[in-house]
Parts: C-alpha cells; sequence; structure tokens
C-alpha cells in the first residue's frame, strides 16, 4: 500500500492529507453512533481528510478513496468513513468512479469492501452502478455488487439483488428478481438471471424470462420462454424453448420452441413448429413455420397448415395460408381441404377463401389429376346417424 507506513503511530497503509483528530467532536460522536456496532471503534482513531490508496507489485494503482473523516475499529482492519471518494484501478487507469454518503472501508491488499449506499460509475460505458456493498476484486477484474443492486445507463436501467460487473470484458450478470426496463422501445425484462453484453449492447438469459412491451405506460404484448436474447441495437428479441408471445391488440397468442420478436417493427417470425391462437373466436392455426406482422395485422403461415375453429369443429389444411388478424378471413393455396360438422361434409381443392367460426368457405380449383375440378363430399345427417 502506498504511503506513510505509521499514521499517527498506529495505522499503517494510509496516505494521511490532513492529520489525526483524536478525541471527539460532533461529526465523529455523528459518526460513531451510525456505526452498526460502535463498541468495536475507537474514538482515538479518528483521522480527518484522509487517503487510502494500494498499489501492486509493479507500482500501479489497484484504488484510491478520500474521506473527510474516519473512525478505525480497535483491531485496525476496518474504518467507518464519510463521504468517500475515489477511483478503482485496473492496469494503472481509472475504470471506476466511486462517490457515498458513509462508508464502511475493509481492504486487505487485494480487495476493498465499501459497505453502505455506494455509486460506482464505469468509465468506459457510462454505466451507474449502485448497491449497499461493492466490493472490488482487481486480479480478477470483477467489482461485486451485494444486497440491492441497481445499473443505470442510456439504453437500460437494471434492478437486481446483485451483480458483477466485468471491467474488462464489459459484462454485468445479475441475480435474483431482476427487472430491466429498456427505454426506447419501452419494454420490462423480468428473469432471476441476466447477462449484460455491453459492448455487443445484449441481454441473454439462461433462465425462464418474461419481457413484456408498453405503450403510454399500459402493458399491450407479452413474451415467454425459458431461454431469450434481446439484442438493444436492433430491437430483436430471440426466444428458446417453450417461447410464446401474447398480443392484446388483436388478442392472440403464438407458440413455437423457436421465436424472434421484433418489438420495433411488431414483426414475429417463427422457422419452427407454430400455433397461433385466437381465444376470442376459438380459431387455432398451426403450420411449419410462419410470420406475423402485427403492424398490418397479417399472418403468413406455411408447410402443413391447418385451421381450426372450436365453436363448429370446423378446420381448414393446405400448403400455406394467409390470415388476416383483424377481420379473421384466410386464404389458403396448395392441396386445400375443408371440413365441418354441420351441416356435415368434405371440400378438396387448390385455393379457398372466407372465414372458419361462420363457416363462410369457399374452395376453388381441384387437384391436379381431376382436370382441376373442385372434389366436393357431402355427408347428409341421416347418412351420418346409421
Amino acid at each position: 500500500m502506498r504511503g506513510s507506513q505509521v499514521l499517527c503511530g498506529v495505522l499503517a497503509g494510509v496516505v494521511l492529507v490532513a492529520g489525526c483528530a483524536p478525541g471527539g467532536n460532533r461529526t465523529a460522536d455523528k459518526l460513531q453512533k451510525d456505526v452498526r456496532d460502535a463498541q468495536s471503534f475507537d474514538p482515538s482513531l479518528t483521522f480527518n481528510d484522509l487517503t487510502l490508496e494500494q498499489a501492486d507489485e509493479q507500482g500501479k494503482l489497484l484504488w484510491k478513496v478520500k474521506a473527510k473523516q474516519a473512525i478505525y475499529s480497535r483491531d485496525k482492519k476496518v474504518a467507518a468513513v464519510i463521504a468517500p471518494q475515489g477511483e478503482f484501478y485496473q492496469d494503472g487507469k481509472a475504470v471506476f468512479k466511486i462517490s457515498g454518503d458513509r462508508s464502511d472501508v475493509i481492504e486487505d491488499g487485494k480487495s476493498i469492501i465499501l459497505k453502505g449506499k455506494i455509486t460506482a460509475v464505469n468509465l468506459k460505458d457510462g454505466v451507474e452502478i449502485k448497491g449497499n456493498e461493492l466490493e472490488w476484486r482487481p486480479s480478477e477484474d470483477v467489482l461485486l455488487v451485494k444486497n440491492k443492486f441497481t445499473g443505470t445507463h442510456k439504453q437500460l436501467n437494471i434492478a437486481a439483488n446483485e451483480g458483477k460487473f466485468y471491467s474488462r470484458s464489459r459484462k454485468a450478470q445479475m441475480k435474483g428478481q431482476i427487472v430491466a426496463d429498456v427505454k426506447n422501445p419501452k419494454l420490462q425484462l423480468r428473469s432471476e438471471q441476466l447477462t449484460w453484453l455491453l459492448a455487443e449492447e445484449k441481454v441473454t438469459a439462461d433462465r425462464p424470462v418474461q419481457i413484456d412491451r408498453y405503450r403510454s405506460n399500459n402493458q399491450v404484448d407479452r413474451a415467454t420462454a425459458d431461454k431469450a436474447e434481446y439484442d438493444l441495437k436492433t430491437k430483436i428479441a430471440s426466444l428458446q424453448q417453450n417461447s410464446q408471445v401474447v398480443m392484446a391488440q388483436p388478442v392472440l397468442q403464438a407458440k413455437s420452441n423457436v421465436l424472434t420478436w421484433n418489438t420495433d417493427l411488431q414483426t414475429i417470425t417463427a422457422p419452427q413448429p407454430i400455433n397461433v391462437v385466437n381465444a376470442t373466436d376459438q380459431v387455432t392455426i398451426s403450420a411449419d413455420r410462419g410470420e406475423m406482422k402485427l403492424q398490418e395485422q397479417m399472418a403468413y403461415l406455411n408447410g402443413n397448415v391447418r385451421g381450426v375453429s372450436q365453436k363448429n369443429q370446423a378446420n381448414v389444411g393446405a400448403d400455406r395460408l394467409t390470415w388476416n388478424l383483424a377481420t379473421q378471413e384466410f386464404e389458403a393455396d396448395g392441396n386445400v381441404t375443408y371440413q365441418q360438422a354441420n351441416p356435415v361434409f368434405n371440400l378438396v381443392g387448390s385455393q379457398a377463401r372466407g372465414r372458419l367460426q361462420d363457416q363462410q368457405v369457399v374452395v376453388t380449383g381441384g387437384p391436379a389429376s381431376s382436370d382441376n375440378r373442385v372434389v366436393t363430399e357431402i355427408i347428409p345427417s341421416t347418412l351420418k346417424q346409421n
């Protein structure tokens, strides 16, 4: 530790600017009273305007903390300080600027711990980090934040139970009751574990995550998945495993193992099998893959498409289907089949259009083997009963 080897005859390693202040003045008395266990602190070990510094073997600074006043514990391991300010260093350069109203400071030459309401500003990315306990471990290049982590940045704000910030790799890892508020567009991410990659401008979650999109402070869309990545630059959420997006207008639910949600353009893409459910009209459409353009209120589904209306047991199958999400009208193309229960009949053709929920469906064309004729199969109710 750089500085005087002996301070006022008792303390080693503290650079003292204004000297010792034995005895009790009003500030020292208040500080001593605020200490959790005041009996462990010695009023005679009170100092004004001091600086704590630590350097590595090459003489490069690891941290520097200044304080207006400090009282040391009787074992000289803990200092209760007023108005701490300073820097944490990496490779001899300041990487965090720290400040607070008061703090308990513990240092062992390898790390420094500040307990209290402390703020650390990352100088590279401008992230303001707050917590009730901060520990700087320069050899591990990590700032540990315990007891209520908060991070503030131009792109998002994050609150969690605890977190780690890595200076060189420019990433933060948070755990416990995480709430991340993205500023544009207005989103809120919730999970028990998040990783914030500042250089890549991404937030990732390898645990169940919930993403809410807001309009005029009202939650309008909600996505959930077991894993997710949100790109703050492209505004795209990549959802994996048990993925779904629930939309408020129109009221729809899209489910797939993999979903890509562009929260800015309001598109949802599924490269794998997808189910889209309209709970209001009780219509479900499934396909091998699909895309939904919510601003246009259109869905485009491809491969083994099947639409089912639970109200009247009507269903349609096709190679491709375009679905108007506002009017619930569809256009189907390729190997079209249509069945309904009442009255009971089946249709086969090359194209179809209509609405499943009210059985207004027109099928045109026919299979290639039938000279492009529509094949209609009608099953009378009397025959069905027999």
